[in-house]
């Protein structure tokens, strides 16, 4: 922690949130929280959460908006009690990076079940505050601090119904359509490809290539309340609602009401799927199909399509349905994970002429490295030994580029194709 002298910068009392407030609220992990029962006492307590967990819901002259969801905690509850009685608070959110802060006074309402997740999906209760004064003041704060360890405990940000609308409304679909485990077969230590069939079609709907499939395994996996779990902690605050690309074609190999998903082992959810035998029978609720990435293709069309590990999901679903001879992939992958680049190389013997595979983690001195990057190249496909930098991709090719893959490769891709548009997959679901 480091010490720093006040240089307020104020602005006016509003209604409205200050833009500067935004931005910080969409960093913010951590709020101050003024109740009161009546007049009888006043209670400050604390909240955090995920960076961005308190959500702006509109931003207009009557009142801006703002909700963050309850986690489990000790479940005291002794805020949502006082504000049940006395719906208002007080809030002071801090920017320990900048020292900056916002202070706001507002009307407070308690959402419970349905009414909670209709505005912040995957919650059981959510507070919602309308503004009655907000003030952002810089350099609020006479000490900056030192970031440390994010809390295991933390859950992902849960966005609102209307930023991840198509996401958001599967998770909260209810259904009678279940999918059960019928095949998976292992491509690598960690990754795997699992074969699903759906118990009736017609309610489930159809999926097109590009799409996600979004599953419920809570009754499977959910171990009942428990205010902590160090042998599990992100287990604490998990819906186990989860969404996988469907890396099968529609009616490609595969009879009606079956598809397959291709995951990595990360998470219970996925580590579950990798102990749990075919021969289980593991039937768990399916959610629905929903996303809109697709490849669009016209004739002349070339495909340019960077992909990150596991981000060629999307590709191996549109495989059957493009002229693969006009797609360019560009594949950033790991060594460890080269068995799922030959994996797909066998399965669509035309996609190695036109992918580059960019390998990193290799060993130049490992005889084992060199000949499994040998058999890469054996396929066609062109193997670089390195990270993929901008030099390697030809601008010239499309106006519109594709890309899959984590937050980590999307921040210089995006750099590198900053005079494109450029169509992305989103999994910060």
């Amino acid at each position: 922690m480091s010490a720093f002298a006040p240089a307020s910068q104020t602005s006016l009392f509003t209604l409205m949130l200050h833009p500067s407030a935004i931005d910080m609220l969409n960093r913010a992990d951590t709020l101050f929280i003024s109740s009161s029962h009546g007049g009888e006492d006043m209670d400050t307590n604390i909240r955090g959460g995920p960076p961005g967990f308190a959500r702006v819901i509109s931003n207009q002259p009557s009142g801006a908006v703002f909700v963050y969801p309850e986690y489990s905690g000790n479940r005291l509850y002794q805020t949502l009690g006082n504000l049940q009685t006395t719906p208002s608070a007080g809030f002071v959110f801090p920017d320990f990076d900048t020292g900056n802060a916002l202070f706001a006074t507002g009307t407070t309402e308690i959402l419970v079940g349905k009414d909670a997740s209709a505005v912040l999906p995957r919650s059981n209760i959510v507070v919602r505050v309308t503004v009655t004064a907000a003030r952002f003041v810089e350099k609020a704060l006479s000490f900056r601090g030192i970031p440390g360890k994010p809390s295991p405990y933390n859950p992902s940000v849960r966005y609102l119904t209307s930023e991840r609308a198509s996401a958001a409304g599967l998770g909260n679909r209810e259904s009678t359509v279940t999918a059960t485990l019928i095949g998976k077969e292992l491509i690598t230590p960690s990754i795997s490809r699992f074969r699903f069939r759906i118990s009736d079609l017609k309610e489930a709907g159809s999926w097109t290539p590009g799409q996600y499939v979004t599953f419920s395994f809570y009754d499977e996996l959910d171990m009942g309340y428990s205010h902590m779990r160090d042998d599990d902690p992100s287990s604490i605050n998990d819906d186990y609602v989860r969404t996988f690309t469907v890396s099968s074609s529609p009616g490609h190999l595969l009879p009606d009401g079956e598809f397959e998903i291709t995951a990595r082992k990360h998470g219970n959810v996925t580590s579950s799927l990798f102990r749990t035998s075919e021969r289980a029978g593991l039937e768990v609720p399916l959610k629905g199909f929903g996303g809109d990435f697709q490849l669009t293709q016209q004739t002349s069309d070339i495909l340019p399509f960077i992909a990150g590990g596991i981000g060629i999901t999307p590709v191996l679903a549109h495989l059957p349905v493009i002229d693969v001879s006009r797609l360019h992939l560009f594949w950033s992958i790991s060594l460890k994970d080269i068995g799922l680049v030959l994996d797909t190389f066998k399965r669509f013997p035309k996609l190695p002429g036109s992918t580059t595979v960019f390998v990193t983690g290799v060993d130049h001195r490992s005889q084992q490295s060199n000949a499994e990057l040998e058999n890469v190249a054996s396929f066609g496909a062109q193997v670089q030994r390195r990270r993929m930098e901008a030099q390697d991709l030809d601008l010239s090719l499309a106006e519109v580029w594709y890309f899959c893959g984590s937050p980590m490769l999307k921040v210089p891709v995006f750099s590198w194709l900053a005079s494109k548009k450029v169509v992305y997959e989103d999994f910060d679901y």
